[in-house]
């Protein structure tokens, strides 16, 4: 249930942002009723208003669920949500919105993932699901991905915004019916859906609304449900380079040693891996978010001297979890000051970007105490307490991959 003072914590945090996003002070506006919370932003009397701007949002009080309402009067609005509240009450939701709620009013959403499937003239809308929560998918969903063996497996898969908004539409195809879907007649009925996902970042990363290619798990059931075509299979192919020209023999198993060979990894002078790994880090440090800055630190310059710019394309199964591309170009993640700053507030360590997996779908990041983490739209995830236990996580498979709890701890 959301409280008075849950509403105000939230609509404090969307008036932050819009302030951060405008150039100017917003102030959170509240007018509570019987249901729930009308939202809003006033913005200074100097302001000219734009059209179309203005919109309300209404905080449901059992729920924590959204709607938006164009900028009429709060009790105009609370009486067309009256109306529409019983609708709203009535769905079944893979992932609980309070959490997000509460989680967005204190850090940013980004990075994340936003899934839209259209299927008979109806659009629904997830994105990743982070935060402490359990995952409600539907019945037909949750029996794939049980089946789905571990080695094949994305880390965080099951919170992936391409799987909610697919047991999203399904709750609501159960809702109509008298009956459940069989996974026939899902696929029947999703044939001729469309579907679509994208990057949602930062302000200023080009990756920023760009089109996002599903993970390999959430490939492999999006065409097992009829809603990608059998095409998009050529992605979840396994591919393993290798390379006898190992840079530190016995570092790295042989499989990855070869794969980070094949990489680009060579023996390399210390004063000219200085010098790559300043330049790369100027590159970063160049890129401020709104609230924080990236500030550099020993193990961060230690780990980008040890593998300045390596493109690892190790794709495959691995001891307990999918391997997927690893990118250790650190401007790949520049545009993470934010994020990082917010998530450091947290664990109560600095971090600095060092790469991305895949084609940027997790931000990977050292700590100053040397410790490696992911963060993508499932959440945060602890990868080792060393530079090569994150990489021996990321490129076998193995090791730790535990999500962090709301509080830091893992």
């Amino acid at each position: 249930m959301i409280t008075r003072e849950d509403a105000e914590e939230i609509a404090a945090g969307w008036a932050r942002s819009e302030t951060e996003r405008r150039g100017y002070e917003c102030l959170p506006m509240i007018s509570e009723f019987d249901l729930g919370f009308v939202v809003w932003t006033k913005q200074p009397p100097t302001v000219l208003p734009i059209p179309g701007d203005g919109a309300r949002t209404v905080i449901d009080r059992q729920t924590g669920a959204l709607s938006t309402y164009p900028g009429v009067p709060a009790d105009v609005i609370a009486e067309l949500y009256r109306t529409h509240q019983p609708a709203v009450a009535a769905q079944r939701r893979t992932v609980d919105p309070e959490v997000e709620l509460r989680r967005n009013a204190r850090r940013r959403p980004a990075p994340t993932t936003a899934a839209h499937l259209t299927v008979d003239g109806r659009l629904f809308i997830a994105r990743g699901a982070k935060g402490d929560q359990e995952i409600n998918h539907h019945p037909l969903v949750a029996a794939y991905l049980a089946d789905l063996e571990p080695a094949r497996t994305v880390r965080g898969a099951e919170r992936h915004a391409e799987l909610i908004v697919l047991s999203d539409a399904l709750h609501e195809a159960d809702r109509q019916r008298d009956e459940p879907l069989s996974l026939d007649e899902a696929r029947a009925w999703l044939r001729t859906a469309g579907f679509e996902a994208f990057y949602v970042r930062e302000p200023g990363d080009p990756l920023g609304a760009t089109e996002a290619r599903p993970c390999e798990s959430c490939i492999l059931t999006l065409v097992d449900f009829a809603l990608l075509p059998w095409s998009h299979l050529a992605f979840v192919e396994p591919f393993r380079p290798y390379s006898e020209n190992v840079a530190q023999p016995g570092r790295f198993p042989d499989e990855v040693a070869g794969a980070l060979a094949d990489a680009g990894w060579r023996p390399m002078q210390p004063v000219v891996a200085e010098v790559l790994a300043d330049g790369m880090i100027d590159d970063v440090v160049n890129v401020p978010g709104r609230r924080h800055r990236h500030v550099p630190f020993p193990a961060a310059r230690a780990a980008i001297m040890d593998f300045p710019g390596i493109f690892c394309g190790l794709r495959g199964p691995g001891v307990r979890r999918w391997v997927r591309w690893l990118n250790l170009e650190p401007v790949a993640a520049a545009h993470s000051a934010d994020v990082l700053g917010e998530l450091a507030e947290v664990i109560g360590a600095r971090l600095f970007p060092i790469g991305v997996e895949a084609k940027g779908d997790a931000i990977v990041a050292i700590d100053e105490r040397g410790r490696v983490f992911a963060l993508d739209q499932g959440g945060e995830w602890f990868l080792g307490e060393t530079l090569d236990q994150g990489l021996l996580s990321l490129l076998t498979g193995d090791g730790p991959a535990e999500r962090l709890r709301d509080d830091g701890t893992w």
